[in-house]
């Protein structure tokens, strides 16, 4: 893992006339030498790269996040029925000046600064040729090979999900209220260039201490859902899907990382560095590392909800003010629990109640929750509180209305039926658990437990496990996406997916999981949504392959029926192909430019 001494480290630099929070200079004495004579030395350099991937934290470990990547989708809704969620439901409150958009975009460009400040400083670096103290110039150039990957990855960030905007290489150290917009060419071509010379100097795996840095696997990964991505563009080059496919091949083939055998594998605790996983983003124990908040994620705010038995306890940990996002039905359903591995490894489920095959070593994930706050003469603690029957519980049934009055604790049915249609179902009845009426009860998503994470009352992230950000079964489907729009190459196509599916069928109750044949980009958006759910971002899946609205409308709810049909979405295919496939540059920072008038906003914005 990176050295841990430095990621106490963090830059004081501005991005567009805002300064990014850090205490660095306060913080270290560098022998009374100026940041710019500290960042000349070796030390003084390679804190400077750990900055940058501290930088990740602050991108991906957040509630907007979760929000920006998750709802609005056909595999997350809402957690809060009785709001108008905007980003949700695109009705007419999702304006320019929405607060989640301005803070992803403050995020990306303050880690591109960050990053480019990495690179530009590169060049007084104090060599070892020069100095006995100074850096081997390999060693130089490996980390600003690094520093290129992750602005790349930033900048492919920008532009995926704005378009345009200002394609910034160099470091700002003052504020700048005038800027011109680049277009989405332009972006692309920094991105390939960036990209080929990290690949041109970087090992395909990081390894020991230097675990969780970029690689060659993980720039070529980022390459080939970089040329997957502008292959579906207008400017597209014609070779676009052809190279795509051939990157995540080579990732497949000769980076050495490996599908693991068993799902569960991939999300066990104390298996998280593996060699399925291409790229991490680290925590780990102490003060400063533990605050991964992904744990609390697509949990049930249990411990809000009115629940009798149920307080705040770290056998549950934190859930409440994190749980911004919760499956669809679609999402549910679209697992057969007896003939695929990945359900009982997603969810609460009997292997996440036992301590030997739970993802995160403990019993708490099974598919009920315990009294953690003993009621006298009600419930005593373990006392079963909130029950939900899955499909591979031995005791699995449709619980009636009689059945439910029979037991004291609640009982709710796993989604049937038609998947596009919630208004039955007990996790989406409004109000249907408590008295508390503003928050959903459904099974919660597992995977992302932490064994280590503990109860805080300021609900602050205690979680030392890793973020995966790039993992080798995200790269088959790549290589199985680009096959399809490569001239229909269902050969490959069906190669790829299948390996995922393959896999997935292995240690499953039963045998007999369908495999693709004639593969579509719906069969890859549904693989990708059972494999990755709640790993990647679900939005730009759809927005990638210009499905977002046909999915949304069909699969989400909460679009179509806002208020019981009340209120209407502005969501159509029209509508998302004139506005909503491209985010809206911030109203907040255009209004921080002397030209914000004159830059304009993307359109329908």
């Amino acid at each position: 893992m990176i050295n841990k001494r430095y990621l106490k480290y963090t830059l004081l630099l501005f991005t567009f006339g805002m300064t990014a929070c850090s205490d660095f200079l306060d913080e270290v004495n560098h022998s009374s030498q100026s940041a710019d004579k500290y960042y000349q030395t070796k030390g003084g350099y390679e804190s400077l790269i750990v900055g940058c991937y501290s930088n990740l934290k602050n991108i991906y470990n957040t509630t907007t996040y979760q929000i920006f990547t998750q709802q609005g989708t056909d595999v997350f809704t809402q957690n809060y029925p009785t709001e108008v969620a905007a980003m949700n439901q695109y009705t007419t409150t999702y304006q320019s000046n929405n607060g989640t958009i301005y803070a992803m975009w403050s995020s990306y460009f303050n880690a591109l600064n960050n990053v480019n400040a990495a690179i530009d400083r590169s060049k007084s670096v104090i060599l070892k040729t020069d100095d006995p103290d100074g850096i081997e110039p390999s060693a130089l150039a490996q980390l600003v090979a690094e520093a290129k990957a992750l602005r790349a990855w930033y900048l492919f960030e920008i532009v995926r999900n704005w378009g345009q905007g200002p394609l910034k290489i160099n470091e700002s150290k003052e504020p700048s209220y005038t800027v011109e917009y680049s277009n989405g060419a332009a972006f692309y071509q920094q991105i390939f260039t960036d990209l080929e010379e990290a690949i041109s100097v970087l090992p395909w795996r990081q390894t020991g201490s230097n675990y969780g840095r970029m690689s060659k696997a993980a720039a070529k990964h980022i390459r080939a859902l970089v040329y997957l991505t502008r292959g579906y563009e207008e400017y597209a080059d014609p070779k676009d899907f052809e190279n795509a496919f051939k990157d995540a091949e080579d990732v497949y083939l000769n980076s050495g990382h490996k599908l693991l055998d068993d799902y569960a594998m991939v999300h066990r605790q104390s298996n998280e560095i593996n060699d399925e996983i291409i790229f991490p983003i680290g925590f780990a124990d102490g003060a400063n590392y533990n605050t991964n908040i992904w744990n609390q994620w697509y949990m049930m705010p249990y411990a809000i909800g009115g629940w009798l038995g149920l307080g705040k306890d770290s056998y549950y940990g934190n859930a409440s003010m994190h749980v911004e996002a919760i499956p669809t039905k679609f999402a549910y359903m679209m697992y057969d629990w007896q003939k695929d591995r990945r359900p009982s490894v997603t969810f609460m489920s009997p292997l996440n109640g036992n301590a030997s095959t739970s993802t995160d070593g403990k019993d708490a994930g099974k598919n009920w929750f315990q009294c953690t706050t003993p009621v006298d003469g009600v419930f005593a603690k373990g006392d079963k509180i909130i029950y939900f029957p899955v499909p591979t519980d031995p005791e699995y049934k449709y619980w009636a209305e009689t059945d439910k009055n029979g037991v004291r604790y609640k009982v709710f049915n796993y989604p049937m039926g038609d998947n596009t249609n919630w208004a039955n179902d007990d996790y989406y009845k409004h109000a249907y658990q408590t008295t508390n009426a503003t928050s959903r009860t459904c099974l919660p998503i597992w995977k992302f437990k932490d064994g280590n994470a503990e109860y805080r009352e300021d609900e602050s992230g205690s979680g030392t496990r890793d973020i995966y950000l790039f993992r080798l079964a995200e790269t088959c489907l790549i290589a199985a996406e680009a096959a399809v729009m490569n001239n229909n190459d269902q050969a490959n196509a069906e190669k790829y997916i299948n390996y995922v599916v393959s896999r997935a069928e292995k240690h499953s109750p039963q045998s007999g999981l369908s495999r693709y044949s004639n593969v579509t980009i719906d069969n890859i958006l549904d693989e990708r949504a059972k494999e990755l759910l709640g790993e990647g971002s679900r939005w730009n899946d759809l927005q990638r392959t210009g499905k977002l609205a046909e999915r949304v409308l069909k699969y989400n709810w909460d679009v179509s029926n806002i208020y019981g049909g009340t209120i209407k979405t502005t969501l159509t295919q029209e509508s998302f192909e004139s506005k909503f496939k491209l985010r809206p540059i911030p109203l907040q920072w255009l209004n921080s430019l002397s030209n914000g008038h004159e830059l304009g906003n993307n359109p329908g914005w």
